[in-house]
């Protein structure tokens, strides 16, 4: 576990100058919509059951153009970072990810229906049983994160493998199944690296935050959203190479002896 978390690191800083420019823009991108509502309404309007009936035409356009595009983008990032990790033995190609769109797009699908599959019975447990509002949310949370986290799995062998969308989510679940215990000290390890990316990110934001308040509110503001911009950027950088290094090192446990020994 040890290796897995270093070379992830290891990979993550290699990666993390050329490829963040990508990052930035694809998790800008993904935060169309809320920049919409900011224009709109002067605040982030939060999705519930009762604003989401709410959203116009314009705003379902930016989330879908916006969704779209940030995960063309994250893919392609998969490819540089398997490249940088390879040395460049890998080839990367924007049109194979532009080929690869509808396969992409019907795995998001399906691993939706697998995360609300899985929620279900938990949803109605929660509903069922009185229990206190945090107890309710983390009944459910705990399923759908670990449901995600285990098709996630799965997006390598979609983006660098050439899996269908079913066979990759498949591949995810297996994998996530067969090395449960490992893969929950890969999840708290995840966590507690993007809670410090979050809480060294707060700190940032603050500081520049006070350091231009004199400049006014507007400065100040876009100030403290370009640093929360760039976090997020490098969280997802962090996020894709663990990702690619545990799948590599979870589909060499999978293999025979024999054919481990042959790939080393």
């Amino acid at each position: 576990m040890r290796e897995v978390i270093e070379t992830s690191l290891k990979l993550f800083g290699r990666s993390a100058l050329p490829c963040l420019p990508l990052a930035t823009l694809s998790a800008m991108l993904g935060q169309l919509p809320s920049a919409y509502d900011l224009a709109r309404f002067g605040e982030i309007v939060p999705i519930t059951a009762e604003s989401i009936v709410d959203k116009g035409g314009t705003w379902w356009t930016l989330y879908v153009v916006g969704t779209l595009l940030s995960l063309i983008i994250l893919a392609y990032l998969l490819l540089k970072q398997r490249h940088i990790a390879t040395g460049g033995a890998e080839s990367v190609s924007f049109g194979g990810v532009l080929v690869r769109m509808p396969a992409i797009l019907l795995f998001c699908v399906a691993g939706f229906f697998v995360m609300l599959v899985a929620a279900l019975p938990f949803a109605l447990i929660a509903a069922l049983i009185p229990f206190p509002d945090a107890m309710r949310a983390l009944i459910i949370f705990l399923p759908v994160f670990f449901t995600a986290f285990a098709v996630t799995l799965g997006w390598p062998s979609l983006v660098l493998g050439g899996l269908g969308a079913f066979a990759a989510v498949n591949a995810g679940l297996k994998l996530a199944v067969r090395y449960f215990g490992r893969l929950v000290l890969v999840a708290v390890a995840v966590v507690a690296t993007l809670i410090i990316m979050v809480i060294v990110g707060g700190l940032a934001a603050g500081l520049l935050g006070i350091v231009v308040s004199g400049a006014g509110e507007g400065v100040q503001n876009s100030v403290i959203a370009a640093i929360v911009l760039v976090c997020a950027a490098f969280a997802l950088l962090y996020l894709n190479a663990f990702l690619l290094v545990v799948c590599e090192d979870l589909q060499q446990r999978s293999q025979p002896p024999s054919a481990a020994s042959s790939a080393a």
